[in-house]
Formats: structure tokens, sequence, C-alpha cells
């Protein structure tokens, strides 16, 4: 059986075995869930800038209300999670997906690698997603989609401590006799998810480890099925302001997910801030406040703050957890960004600088920087000479 102590020294130096405390009892309780058996799958703060960890549906970046604007995109993400425990979790992923006309949906592709207590247990998964998209009615239009990937856990067992390898009076000095169980597995998981949405708003749910894959890394012929994940969730735009110099949006939105035995919510709401312009490329800033806890019970997990900014061509976000559990926040947190990269596409450059090919039409002297100023070609129409700049 496996066991953990805290060894701690007194004013003369002499090792003594420090009792749990609730503290160290949850701390220890959420570790020992990740190592050896059933834990929480990664999660990001900013789900909303992370849509197909959360459902493959979004795969093509439809039905995104807090990117509404079509086009192809590359995610990159990072998390760093207790920074100031010794048991740190720190989570990268990277995705990239868009439209395929072809196909009648989206495409994406994920990659994500998870550390869990400073390269004690890791885990990388790659996973390819479709979702069909189809119109349910002339307002609402519905995706549906399949995810299949490929996953690889491994623990470092050099990296575990155990009873006997305590001296009482200097500490962890000895090998462990314990039965050396470190071990490595692997498979194939599945996700499924769905999608309605219209203009103001979206629903959705999705399953995750369809099959139940087996992930125990005891090695041997131990097992650790992991239960189905179920997630419901839903999003809105509500208008606070239209104006041509300035608009704003406040846009809510809560998640739901039960796995196994536990249940947990996010419930928060984003407010842009988008100021329009007839001569260059529009900004939005945004900021979101969030909770997280446990359904039906009274645990809290995190107060999450939120601060974004985006362009026609990238996005960019942080977050900040604050620890609001047992844990206190001594844990440090857990610090979150993401950047979007995405493609240039006419529904993006219309939307961003609704006013630029007046300006092309109407002032041929003008010209966007980023085409130089001798371009003869704008959103892939061949410009009249009279209105080139330079001919």
């Amino acid at each position: 059986m496996l066991k953990v102590f805290f060894p701690t020294f007194d004013e003369n130096g002499t090792t003594k075995v420090k009792r749990f405390t609730p503290f160290y009892l949850v701390f220890f309780f959420v570790g020992l869930m990740n190592l050896v058996g059933f834990g929480q799958d990664p999660e990001f703060t900013q789900f909303f800038n992370n849509p197909i960890h959360l459902n493959p549906a979004f795969a093509g970046a439809y039905g995104l209300q807090e990117q509404p604007y079509k086009a192809p995109r590359l995610i990159l993400s990072h998390r760093n999670q207790w920074p100031s425990m010794s048991g740190q979790y720190v989570t990268s992923g990277v995705t990239v997906d868009g439209y395929v006309r072809g196909m009648q949906g989206g495409l994406a592709f994920r990659a994500m690698t998870d550390d869990a207590a400073r390269g004690t247990l890791t885990s990388t998964y790659f996973g390819i997603a479709y979702s069909y998209r189809t119109e349910v009615s002339q307002k609402w239009r519905m995706n549906l989609a399949l995810d299949a990937g490929f996953f690889q856990r491994h623990l470092d067992w050099n990296k575990l401590s155990f009873r006997d390898m305590i001296d009482p009076g200097q500490g962890f000095i000895f090998a462990t006799q314990d039965i050396y169980r470190a071990g490595q597995v692997s498979g194939a998981d599945f996700k499924a998810g769905g999608i309605v949405y219209s203009d103001k708003w979206t629903f959705g749910v999705a399953a995750s480890h369809l099959n139940q894959p087996n992930e125990s890394v005891a090695g041997g012929t131990s097992t650790s099925i992991i239960p189905i994940k179920f997630t419901g969730h839903v999003a809105g735009t509500i208008s606070i302001k239209d104006k041509p110099r300035m608009q704003s949006n406040l846009r809510p939105m809560a998640l739901f997910h039960n796995q196994g035995i536990q249940n947990h919510f996010v419930l928060g709401a984003n407010f842009d801030v988008e100021q329009p312009s007839t001569r260059s490329s529009k900004f939005i800033f945004s900021s979101g406040f969030w909770y997280r806890g446990i359904a039906g019970t009274t645990y809290r997990d995190a107060f999450m703050a939120y601060f974004g900014f985006e362009t026609e061509g990238w996005k960019f976000g942080y977050s900040y957890d604050l620890t609001a559990s047992q844990l206190t926040p001594r844990t440090g947190g857990a610090h979150e960004i993401t950047f979007i990269g995405y493609g240039r596409t006419n529904d993006r450059r219309k939307a961003f600088c609704p006013g630029c090919d007046e300006i092309i039409r109407n002032q041929g002297e003008m010209r966007i920087g980023r085409f130089g100023t001798r371009s003869n070609y704008w959103n892939g129409q061949r410009i009249k000479r009279k209105y080139r700049v330079g001919n």
C-alpha cells in the first residue's frame, strides 16, 4: 500500500514525521487520485478559448459565441496549476482546426501533454475530430462530432517516497523495499459531442472516454477504468451597447461535468468591448469573472479572472485561478495563457475592418499596411489601375 510522509526537523536537527493536517490530507488525496487511480481529466479555465477540448462539435469554428467569425485557427495553450507546491500540474496543448467545404464540416487536430508532480506522472494525447454541420431551421444550426485519439501515461517510480525510506534522525536515506510497480499504459480514447446554436445562443453536450480505457500505470494486471465524462454547456451573447463608435457585449456561460461520482460546474461571463474604425482594423478587449465548484455541496474550488485582446489576425488571453478550497491560496493558484492565430478570410476581414473596401475604392491613396503601398489586390480581387498606388 502506498504511504507518503512529510518529515520535519526540530531545533536540534532531529527528523520527525509530521502528522497529516487537513491541508495535507486534501493535497495528498488529490495527488494520489491522479497517480494511481481514477483522476479528473486536465481542464482549462479558458474553455471558451479551447472549445475543441471541451466539445469536438466546435471543430471548424462554428457555433462559438466568443469567436463567430469563421477562419482556420491555431490554438496554443499553457496552464501551470499550484506553482507554489512540489506537486504542481503543468498542461500544454496545440490545436489546429478549420472548416472543410468538401466534407461539409470542420476538421481538427490536437495534441496535449500533462505533467503531474514535476514529472512523476506524465500523459500525452493526440486526437483528430470531425464535426458535421447542418441547418435545423432558418435561425438554428447543429453540429455533430466524433473524436478519436491515442493516449499514453507514464509513472516515474524513482520520484516516489515510501515509509521504509525514512531514517528517524536523517530523513529519506534508504532505498525502498516496496515492489517496483512503475509502468506505462497507452491506448485509444473516443469522444462524441453535439451543439445546437444560433447567432445569440449555443447549447452543447459531449461524452468523453466512451470506450472507458484502462489508465492504470501501476503495472502488472492492475486496472483503473476511467468512467465516461458527461459535459453540458451553454453560452450566449447579450448586446449591451451598439453604437457606430463603440460596441459591447456580455457573454454569459455555464459548464457542467459529471464523471463517476464527481460533479462540478463553472459559471461566469466575459464582457467584450469593441472599437470599430473605418480606417483600420477594430480591437476587442475582454474581461471576465468565473467561479468553479462542486455541484450539490459546499465545496468551493476557485474564483477565476480573465483578460484578453483580439484583432483580425490573433487573440491572446490570460487567466488566474484563486484557490478557494481547503488547499487555500498557498498553492499559488493557477496561471493560464492562450494564443490563437487566425487565417485570413473574408469573414474576419469584413468583421474587423468593415470600411477597408470602401477606403480603397474611394481613396486610392490609402492602403492597408500589411498589403504594402503598391498592392494590386484586395480581398482576392484585382484593384482597378486608377485606384492603385504608385501606378
